[in-house]
């Protein structure tokens, strides 16, 4: 998800300058980011669930009975697999679904909390069944992106063309194809021993 997060901010220069402007606003420029930050940084929050919408993990579950779903009966044991990408891209739920707009899980933006979206947003399972370790996850992608965002410029490695590669392939999670290959250069000048 950190490879995805970095190629849709790679992509978006208007949502990378938001996110940076606001780790400046928090941080400044002579600090590394704490675990305490990470609550108030608000927009690299949108980042992160906007890129699990778009990239989203596998959700599978198994029918612990024989069961009938619509026309279909489903005998026990079956693994059925909930086909995240096509809910999180209906136009039913999302504005421009394929777009990357961070803004969408922002106040006033389209999307709601996570918490009160239904079944629109599930890249964590939902229910009694979710992923018990939603929240480790989320807050250990918003520390490494804040660290790497706050620490370093970015840009794309000579020879990728200035252009994010986003083929991907299905596995337990839709991977990049071909992987990510940035160039960080070091941002907190003001004070290079925080690097060190």
């Amino acid at each position: 998800m950190i490879e995805w997060a970095m190629s849709e901010l790679l992509n978006s220069d208007k949502a990378m300058k938001s996110v940076k402007r606001e780790l400046d606003k928090m941080l400044g420029l002579d600090s590394l980011v704490k675990d305490h930050h990470l609550r108030n940084l608000k927009y690299l929050d949108a980042v992160i669930k906007e890129t699990c919408r778009l990239h989203l993990a596998l959700v599978t579950r198994t029918a612990n009975q024989t069961c009938t779903v619509g026309e279909f009966t489903v005998p026990q044991g079956t693994e059925v697999v909930v086909n995240g990408w096509a809910i999180h891209r209906d136009h039913q739920f999302w504005d421009e679904p394929s777009d990357f707009r961070p803004e969408r899980f922002l106040d006033g933006g389209d999307g709601r909390p996570p918490a009160s979206s239904g079944f629109r947003y599930i890249p964590f399972g939902s229910g009694r069944r979710s992923c018990a370790g939603v929240h480790s996850a989320e807050r250990l992608m918003k520390y490494v992106l804040a660290s790497f965002l706050h620490c370093f410029e970015w840009k794309l490695a000579d020879g990728e063309g200035g252009v994010v590669d986003f083929a991907d392939e299905f596995a337990l999670l839709i991977k990049k194809k071909r992987p990510l290959i940035a160039v960080p250069t070091p941002r907190l000048l003001a004070r290079p021993e925080l690097l060190a």
